[in-house]
C-alpha cells in the first residue's frame, strides 16, 4: 500500500491499521490516542527523531481548524488525519504541511503531490538538519583542535560559537513553535541550556562555548541517530511488504505477458517461475512446485504445493512452474494484511509505556523548576546571606543549565517502544503476529495455557490410524477394498481411508453397482465379489459381527477413533481405525512449553469423551484435560482458572472457540495466513498451522520484559544519579548530554537486540 493518501480499505472489508483482538487482557492500561473513524489521508513523516516531538506534532495539527482528528505513530512516523468535512483535501494538506514544518519535520510527499501544493524545498531546505550538524560538527572538531592540541582556548571561541550557533539555528524554530503551543519540549530545553552557556561565555567565561557547542552538536547527533534506529526497526517490517514483486506475468491463453501487480484483480491467471517470489494471493490452476513460505508463516521448511493448494504473496517459488487464480487484490494478501496489523500494533501502547509518558510528563516540569530554583534561588539566597559573588552566580546558573539537559524526557520516553517495536518486528518474521506490546507483556505473566483439541493440538482431519484383521486376512486387500468403494465419496472418513491407501501405493481394482447408506457405510462389487465398509451398525446388516469385532470397535472408540468395518463374501474382514491426529510438532511443542516462562499448568479442552481425551493427553505428556465440553463449558473453564489465579492462554483455531478466546487473559489463533476469523478474534495468531513457535513466542514475550524493565531502571537511575551530581556541582553539561542522548541511545541499542540474531539469550 503507498505511502500516501492511504484510504480506509473498503475492498478488503476491514481497516487498513489491522484492528482486532477482544482486549481479554484486562491488564491493559493503553493511553495512546487512537482514531475514532479512519483516516482521510496517511502520510510518512520525515524527520522524526524523537518521541516526544511526535506528541507535540500531534498535538499541533490537531488544534488545527481543517482537522478533524490526528495521531502520529512514532514508531512507524507516519502521520493519520482526519480532515474536516467542509475543508477541501488540498486546503487541508497546506495547513498541516506548514504546521508540521515548523515543528521540524516534513511530510513525505510526491513529486505530483509537492508540485500541487507548491510545496516544493530546494536541497539545501530539505537537508537542513543534515547541513547545520556538518557545520557544527566541523566547526566543533576545528574548535577542539586549536583549544586542546594547540591549547590555545581564546582562539578557539569563534569555532565553539560557530558551532553551538549552527545548532541553535536548527533547535530555535522548533523552540519557538512549541513556545507558541505553551510547552516546554526538548527543543526549549535544549535552546535555553545552549543559549545560556553562550551568554556566559560572552560575559567573560569562555570554557562555556566549549561546553555550548558540544551539548548541541551531541544533542543533534543523538537525535539523527535515535531517528535512524527507528527507522530502521520500521524498515525491517516495510521490507517484509516489499517481498512481493511490483510485476507478475499475466496468463491470456497460452502467452502470458508482464503487468503491474497493482492491476490485477482476484480471478485472473498468473505464472510463477522457479527462482521468483508469488506476488499475490492465489489458489494453484496448474503445476507443482515446493514454496518457502518462511516469511509469511514462519515454516522454515518448504512446503509442496499441487493443485487446488493456496499460496501467499511473497513465498518464494523454489522449484516447478505453476499458474494460479488470483484470490486477492495487492492491497489485500495475507501478506498486506500481516504488515497492516504489524504497524497497528505498533501504534498499540503497553502498559509501560503509558507509565512512563506520566513519569515524564511529572519530571520534566519538576526539574525545570528545580533548575530556577538553583539557578536564581540558590545563588540569590547566598548573595543576601554573603553578599554579590559574580562566581557563584556563575557557578549555580551553569548548574541549573545543565539541569534543563538533564530534564529533557527522549531517554525516559523512548526507552519502552523501542523494545515493544522491535519485538513485534521480531514475531513477525517467526510467523507470529501480536497486536500490541500489551500482549508481551502479558504472555510473560502467562501461568496456564488452555488448548482446543479438534484443529489446534490435531489436523483437525481424520487419518487412517491402523487396520485390524480377522480370519487371515490381508492388511493390503482390506484397504484395497476400502479404496475401490470409496474412491468416489466426499466424505470425510472416505477420503482419509483413499489418501491413506494412495500414501501406500494400494490401487483399487474398481467397483462396481455402490450404493451409499448416509451417514452409515457403502456397498458394491469389488473384483466380483460382494463387499461393504461403514460403521459396526450398518455391518450388522451385511454379516454376521463375532466378538472380536465388537471388542476392537470399542477400544477404538474409547481412543477416539471411528471405526470402519470391512466386509467380503459375507464376512467381516477387518476393521480401519480413522481419528483426528495430532500435528507434526504438538508432542515436542507441549514438552518444550512448559516452564517456558511463567507457565506451569498446561490443559486440553475437548468434546470429545474422557477415555479419548485421556489417551490424547497421555501421549502428550500427560498434560491436563477436561473433557466432553461445549462451547459455553470451555468458556466456564477458562473462567474458573482466573478465579484460582491463573493467568490464562487460550489457544485455538478461531472458529468455534471464540468464546474461550474472549474469556482468556491472552487469546491466540493458530493457521491465520489462511483466514480471517483467525486474525480478527486473536491479541496473538501464529500464521502457520503448527504450533512450533509457541515455545519461541513465550520466550520472545519474557525477554521482551526483561528488556524493557532494565530500559526503565537505567534510564531513571542514570538521571537521578546525574541530576544528584550536577546540583552538587560535581558534574557538568557533559554528564548531562550523557544523562539525555546516552542513554537514549543506549536503551535504544538495547531494544533493537530483540530484533537481532545474535541475540539467543531468550
Amino acid at each position: 500500500m503507498s505511502a500516501h493518501d492511504h484510504k480506509l480499505d473498503e475492498e478488503c472489508g476491514q481497516c487498513a491499521c489491522g484492528c482486532g483482538g477482544h482486549g481479554g487482557g484486562d491488564d491493559g492500561d493503553s493511553e495512546v490516542h487512537q482514531l475514532a473513524v479512519a483516516p482521510t489521508f496517511s502520510y510518512h513523516v520525515l524527520g522524526m527523531d524523537c518521541p516526544h516531538c511526535a506528541l507535540n506534532c500531534q498535538n499541533a495539527v490537531r488544534m488545527l481548524g481543517s482537522v478533524d482528528d490526528a495521531q502520529l505513530v512514532y514508531a512507524t512516523a507516519t502521520l493519520n488525519i482526519v480532515k474536516e468535512r467542509n475543508v477541501s483535501d488540498d486546503d487541508c494538506l497546506h495547513e498541516v504541511l506548514a504546521t508540521v514544518r515548523s515543528c521540524g519535520q516534513d511530510l513525505d510527499l510526491t513529486p505530483e503531490e509537492a508540485e500541487r501544493l507548491s510545496a516544493e524545498r530546494s536541497w539545501l531546505s530539505s537537508h537542513r538538519e543534515q547541513v547545520l550538524m556538518g557545520i557544527s560538527g566541523a566547526a566543533l572538531a576545528i574548535g577542539l583542535i586549536i583549544d586542546h592540541a594547540l591549547g590555545n582556548e581564546q582562539a578557539a571561541v569563534p569555532a565553539y560559537a560557530v558551532a553551538a550557533l549552527s545548532g541553535l539555528v536548527f533547535v530555535a524554530p522548533m523552540a519557538l513553535a512549541a513556545l507558541k503551543r505553551r510547552t516546554a519540549d526538548m527543543n526549549v530545553l535544549m535552546g535555553i541550556a545552549v543559549l545560556g552557556g553562550l551568554i556566559m561565555g560572552f560575559a567573560g567565561d569562555s570554557s562555556t562555548f566549549g561546553d555550548a557547542a558540544i551539548v548541541i552538536f551531541l544533542d543533534q547527533v543523538g537525535e539523527w541517530l535515535e531517528g535512524w534506529s527507528m527507522r530502521k526497526t520500521s524498515g525491517s517490517i516495510q521490507a517484509l511488504a516489499k517481498l512481493a514483486p511490483d510485476t507478475a506475468h499475466l496468463v491470456h491463453g497460452d502467452h502470458a505477458h508482464d503487468v503491474s501487480v497493482s492491476t490485477i484483480r482476484e480471478g485472473r491467471r498468473i505464472r510463477i517461475l522457479p527462482g521468483e517470489r508469488v506476488p499475490l494471493d492465489g489458489i494453484i490452476l496448474s503445476g507443482e512446485t515446493s514454496l518457502d513460505e518462511a516469511p509469511v508463516t514462519g515454516e522454515s521448511v518448504p512446503q509442496d504445493k499441487r493443485e487446488g493448494d493456496e499460496v501467499y504473496a511473497g513465498t518464494l517459488n523454489t522449484s516447478g512452474v505453476i499458474e494460479i487464480k488470483v484470490t486477492a487484490d495487492e492491497d489485500c494478501t495475507t501478506l498486506a494484511r500481516i504488515v497492516s496489523m504489524v504497524q497497528g500494533a505498533q501504534a498499540e501502547k503497553a502498559p509501560y509505556e503509558g507509565f512512563i509518558d506520566r513519569f515524564a510528563a511529572v519530571y520534566t516540569p519538576i526539574v525545570v523548576v528545580v533548575a530556577l530554583v538553583i539557578g536564581i534561588g540558590v545563588p540569590l539566597a547566598i548573595s543576601l546571606v554573603a553578599g554579590f559573588s559574580g562566581a557563584v552566580w556563575h557557578d549555580w546558573i551553569y548548574r541549573a543549565l545543565s539541569l534543563l539537559v538533564v530534564a529533557c524526557p527522549c531517554a525516559l520516553v523512548i526507552s519502552t517502544p523501542v523494545s515493544f517495536v522491535s519485538a513485534i518486528t521480531r514475531a513477525a518474521r517467526m510467523g507470529v503476529l501480536v497486536k500490541g506490546g500489551a500482549f508481551f507483556d502479558l504472555a510473560s505473566r502467562v501461568t496456564a495455557v488452555a488448548f482446543d483439541k479438534t484443529g489446534t493440538l490435531t489436523t483437525g482431519r481424520p487419518a487412517v490410524i491402523g487396520v485390524r484383521c480377522f480370519d487371515g486376512a490381508d492388511p493390503a486387500a482390506i484397504i484395497a477394498i476400502a479404496h475401490a468403494l470409496e474412491e468416489n465419496s466426499t466424505h470425510p472418513l472416505a477420503q482419509a481411508v483413499v489418501a491413506y491407501a494412495r500414501a501406500e501405493g494400494i490401487a483399487g481394482t474398481g467397483a462396481e453397482g455402490v450404493r451409499e447408506v448416509a451417514s452409515a457405510g457403502m456397498a458394491g462389487t469389488v473384483a466380483g465379489s460382494p463387499c461393504f465398509i461403514g460403521k459396526l451398525a450398518f455391518a450388522c446388516g451385511q454379516a454376521p459381527v463375532p466378538p472380536e469385532v465388537d471388542r476392537v470397535v470399542e477400544e477404538l472408540g474409547a481412543h477416539g477413533a471411528t471405526a470402519l468395518v470391512v466386509g467380503e463374501n459375507g464376512r467381516i474382514a477387518g476393521v480401519i481405525g480413522v481419528a483426528d491426529t495430532l500435528r507434526p510438532t504438538t508432542p515436542e511443542t507441549m514438552r518444550t512449553l512448559k516452564g517456558v516462562a511463567n507457565v506451569r499448568l498446561l490443559e486440553m479442552l475437548t468434546g470429545d469423551n474422557a477415555g479419548a481425551a485421556a489417551a490424547v493427553a497421555a501421549e502428550l505428556g500427560g498434560i491436563g484435560y477436561s473433557a466432553e465440553l461445549l462451547p459455553a463449558d470451555k468458556l466456564a473453564r477458562i473462567a474458573e482458572l482466573r478465579r484460582a489465579g491463573e493467568k490464562v492462554a487460550m489457544v485455538g483455531d478461531g472458529i468455534n472457540d471464540a468464546p474461550a478466546l474472549a474469556a482468556a487473559n491472552l487469546g491466540i489463533t493458530m493457521g491465520a495466513a489462511a483466514s480471517d476469523t483467525a486474525l480478527a478474534v486473536a491479541d496473538v495468531a501464529l500464521l502457520s498451522d503448527e504450533l512450533a513457535q509457541l515455545p519461541a513466542f513465550f520466550r520472545l514475550a519474557e525477554r521482551t520484559m526483561h528488556i524493557v524493565q532494565e530500559n526503565i531502571v537505567f534510564a531513571i537511575l542514570v538521571k537521578a544519579l546525574i541530576f544528584v551530581l550536577v546540583i552538587a556541582g560535581v558534574a557538568g553539561m557533559g554528564a548531562a548530554v550523557f544523562a539525555d542522548t546516552g542513554v537514549a541511545l543506549i536503551v535504544i541499542l538495547n531494544g533493537m537486540r530483540l530484533m537481532t540474531r545474535w541475540d539467543t539469550s531468550w
